[in-house]
């Protein structure tokens, strides 16, 4: 007797159901393999910053422990001078021996103005200036030169011993995807520094478009307040709420922007932007 073995063709119903399946595994999954993408991104962005941070130290220990210049900028009576080859990230270049750490891969790999503007850039170190009698400042340790004269000052960088909290102060901060730019590179006349500051003509970022705002964390700024205005400043965020910073003493960690200086009013020994804060 010959049985019927042959291959039996599947249904509409039952390609409608495997169909069915298959999209509700792809909808569970998908996300799971987009946040695992983003979490490596926010790994690497946080190595990145690490390794900016042992570049510094290394340059540190050719120059009596002082950290490199967010902007060569000199004031001096009757004008000022701007010498770009002297900022951090053209200096400490030899230690880091990288272009590439200098951008977050969360910024992608191209910057809309194109490869002759050299690199793109997106972080920015905690500056030290000074709007004289306005209460504009930032008290960071990488200096915007020399010369106090008038009433913008600016002041040299300062050396590690003169932190007094070193593994508290913020040394580096990622910055709003927003602004990144490509600043040029050592060989390029196009400004290569960038700093977080606070002045009442901007804020600006130093080497950057004027105009930029770059506005350092308050927590007590509007939650709805745009960028770079609401309580995270001009630091960028992950989808997590937090951001990497590389700390003074050489070690990087993830935080809330808003918690780096959650009140810097009634609670300035929070805020990790001032490096001589009692």
């Amino acid at each position: 007797m010959k049985s019927n073995t042959g291959n039996r063709a599947f249904t509409l119903i039952e390609l409608l159901v495997v169909i069915a399946i298959i999209a509700i595994l792809a909808a569970i999954l998908f996300p799971v393999f987009a946040q695992a993408k983003a979490a490596a991104k926010r790994v690497a962005s946080l190595s990145n910053i690490k390794q900016l941070g042992t570049g510094v130290m290394l340059y540190q220990g050719d120059v009596d422990d002082l950290y490199p210049k967010a902007q060569a900028y000199t004031v001096y009576e009757g004008g000022s001078t701007n010498d770009w080859a002297s900022n951090w990230a053209v200096v400490t270049q030899p230690y880091i021996k990288s272009y590439d750490v200098f951008r977050s891969p969360e910024d992608g790999d191209k910057s809309v103005e194109g490869d002759w503007m050299g690199v793109g850039i997106s972080y920015a170190v905690n500056s030290n200036s000074d709007y004289i009698g306005t209460g504009w400042q930032v008290k960071g340790p990488f200096g915007m030169g020399a010369g106090p004269t008038g009433a913008f000052w600016v002041y040299d960088s300062l050396s590690q011993s003169q932190i007094q909290h070193v593994a508290e102060t913020i040394a580096l901060g990622e910055r709003h995807n927003k602004d990144v730019r490509a600043l040029g590179a050592p060989g390029n006349t196009t400004n290569y520094s960038a700093g977080f500051s606070e002045l009442p003509w901007g804020p600006v970022l130093w080497g950057a478009n004027a105009g930029t705002p770059i506005k350092c964390p308050d927590g007590t700024r509007l939650q709805t307040a745009k960028y770079p205005d609401g309580p995270n400043g001009a630091v960028s965020i992950s989808s997590n709420g937090t951001s990497n910073f590389l700390l003074c003493d050489g070690h990087a960690k993830a935080m809330k922007p808003a918690a780096t200086n959650p009140d810097p009013v009634n609670q300035p020994a929070k805020n990790l932007w001032n490096d001589l804060r009692p």
